[in-house]
């Protein structure tokens, strides 16, 4: 959910808040990049844990080549639902007026994994409690 409210900071940035908020926005869109990437991160650990959790011994490296495998790939298809996006929205280096729906639809995407949290607990009550 955090980030859904984090993903819509571009809006300040597109309707030029931050200039009233007294930020330049080289300095915005470079503090909001980084937010975003260090909190990514972050929030990436949990999934760490948890396939620590539920792996077999022995095959922890293979799995973590399996995730990052797969990470790399939500990225690769992240970046190409953007440009759908970005196509269905009818924006383009020269028309921006469709920005803000289409900045708010992207953040409102991040969203969509909540509806896999069952899956996540069922997987979890599978483990073993005992970390090796």
């Amino acid at each position: 959910v955090a980030s859904a409210i984090i993903g819509l900071a571009p809006l300040a940035l597109v309707s030029h808040a931050n200039r009233a908020w007294g930020l330049d926005d080289r300095l915005f869109s470079l503090g909001d990049d980084v937010v975003q990437s260090a909190l990514g991160e972050v929030g990436f650990l949990p999934l760490l844990v948890l396939a620590a959790k539920i792996c077999p011994p022995g095959i922890e490296g293979a799995l973590f080549a399996a995730l990052m495998s797969i990470f790399n790939l939500g990225g690769i298809v992240s970046t190409e639902a953007g440009a759908l996006l970005t196509d269905a929205f009818h924006v383009s280096e020269t028309d921006f007026s469709n920005l803000s729906p289409l900045i708010v639809t992207c953040a409102a995407s991040s969203l969509l994994p909540l509806f896999f949290l069952g899956w996540v607990r069922g997987a979890e009550d599978s483990g073993d409690d005992d970390v090796t």
